[in-house]
């Protein structure tokens, strides 16, 4: 039997869940029995802390700024003012950091939160007449006042957001890599990126989520693999579950029954729907260098509607880092760098 992702939704605003949906056979060997749970095969990278703070505000995990600390949003209320709020996971302890505007007009609010240079940046879009216009924000990693630092028309999302010692680099749908300084201005096109999306800086590639092709927008060194497969910036996952260097070096198999549905997070790490039996699917988030592989514990959605007996895969966060996702009205947080050796 196989399992098929018949259904692909992304939800939130600052990162996305993929939902798997039971359809079909599986096309290969299925897994009869399920792994240990992630938190009995790497309890040093798994914490579990509350969806909602004490002054009532739920909580989100967005990424690590370090490894005791969380950037979080937190809102209230029907109409979902966030902040960016610290979180330890050791006492708890949640300082806020800054308020997420949310200019007249915004259609898409505050998404794709990055951290790093002593900086927080994320971006927003507003309708201006016929057409969008996304907008950069950035905000001391300490804490203080959002500012716009940069402002362009937008057709599409923003993809791939990050922090560079210079300022922030970004793409977009449409391709092409652009940057602004901290201190704000008029976005530059990074030269030669046409068509481009970024991977990891200082690497950007085509197509986008697969990254087929990688070039260093720094050195111009160039990586490319076969098509249909998903890629960091040295290994990539092909479509019949082979993991590989780029180059195609290292060929080996993987406990994989389906695709993984982002690409492999530090080079190492992806999430899948497996089948272990017959009607059972579950999420498993697979260490392609090991070869370990860990049940996530995922409960299966709702028995009613079009994705009944799915499952909901999470995906990686943007820092390569953190994984996270609802259980029992908690959040399970695991640590992609204290996972293996």
């Amino acid at each position: 039997m196989r399992v098929l992702l018949a259904a692909l939704a992304l939800t939130g605003t600052l990162t996305g869940t993929l939902t798997g949906t039971l359809n079909g056979t599986l096309n290969g060997t299925a897994l009869v029995e399920r792994p240990p749970l992630v938190q009995n095969l790497w309890p040093q990278a798994v914490h579990v802390i509350p969806a909602v703070l004490a002054d009532g505000r739920t909580i989100t995990p967005r990424l690590f700024l370090d490894d005791d600390t969380l950037l979080a949003t937190a809102a209230k209320g029907f109409e979902r003012s966030e902040a960016l709020v610290s979180y330890r996971l050791t006492n708890g302890e949640t300082t806020e950091l800054a308020e997420l505007p949310l200019p007249p007009r915004t259609v898409v609010h505050p998404s794709g939160v990055a951290a790093g240079s002593g900086h927080i940046a994320w971006w927003t879009a507003r309708r201006d007449g016929a057409g969008r216009v996304g907008e950069i924000w950035a905000v001391p990693l300490t804490g203080g006042d959002p500012v716009a630092i940069a402002a362009f028309a937008l057709t599409g999302t923003v993809t791939g957001l990050e922090l560079t010692p210079q300022g922030v680099v970004w793409s977009t749908d449409a391709g092409g890599v652009w940057r602004v300084p901290y201190a704000g201005g008029r976005p530059a096109e990074v030269p030669g990126t046409q068509g481009q999306h970024v991977l990891r800086w200082p690497w950007v590639g085509s197509p986008a989520r697969a990254f087929t092709t990688a070039v260093n927008a720094e050195t111009g060194e160039r990586r490319e693999t076969r098509p249909g497969s998903l890629c960091g910036v040295n290994l990539c996952v092909s479509a019949d579950r082979l993991a590989s260097a780029r180059s195609g070096a290292g060929l080996r198999a993987t406990k994989l029954t389906d695709p993984p549905v982002s690409r492999p997070a530090r080079d190492r790490f992806v999430t899948s729907s497996t089948m272990a039996g017959p009607g059972e699917i579950w999420a498993g988030l697979h260490d392609l260098v090991s070869g370990q592989v860990a049940d996530l514990g995922v409960k299966p959605l709702p028995a009613t509607g079009v994705q009944a007996g799915g499952v909901a895969i999470p995906v990686p966060a943007s820092d390569d880092r953190l994984l996270s996702y609802r259980q029992d009205g908690r959040h399970v947080v695991v640590d992609l760098a204290k996972v293996g050796g």
